[in-house]
């Protein structure tokens, strides 16, 4: 009786976090790239950092993932960069957040890798702003939701044509 239970235990652990959930163009997305960057939204949005992602929001980092490593291969090909000075501004003011350092150590992150996360962001806000206004040149009245709704549809197209393959998450 006490092995079945011990057995059951060993085996009925939670979801394994490296669960493959995606990949993009043979690049493998884990689970636990899901939960690491919900947590860090939700840390960004002055949100819980343990707060439950929904369904729907996993989805939509998914997305988010799969934009964000589109965009930075993108700026790789186009010689787009951020400032290292920017970088390193934008990393020290993460790194105040309260909640920063329980994040960069449960998910045991180097000073490398989190820079890596923080110059992502920069690049895909870089490439964003590039797209407006090559979409929109020299427009002064566009409201918010025109370029919500552009930026949308040019995701959409990026996504289009990269060879995707989505599993079921945990």
């Amino acid at each position: 009786m006490i092995f079945a239970l011990l057995s059951l235990m060993f085996f009925s652990q939670a979801v394994p976090l490296e669960t493959v959930v995606a990949s993009m163009n043979n690049r493998a997305i884990t689970y636990s790239e899901i939960l690491q960057e919900g947590e860090l939204l939700n840390i960004e949005n002055n949100f819980p950092p343990e707060t439950p992602l929904s369904t729907e929001m996993k989805q939509t980092i998914l997305e988010l993932i799969f934009f964000r490593i589109i965009a930075f291969e993108e700026a790789r090909e186009h010689e787009i960069t951020v400032d290292e000075k920017l970088v390193k501004q934008k990393v020290e003011t993460y790194k105040k957040n309260v909640n920063m350092k329980a994040f960069i150590k449960k998910y045991e992150l180097t000073d490398f890798e989190f820079k890596t996360i923080i110059k992502m962001r920069l690049i895909t806000d870089k490439i964003t702003t590039r797209f407006l206004e090559q979409k929109f040149p020299k427009e002064k009245h566009i409201s918010e939701e025109e370029k919500r709704k552009a930026v949308e549809d040019w995701k959409k197209n990026l996504l289009k044509r990269q060879k995707i393959m989505i599993y079921p998450m945990p």
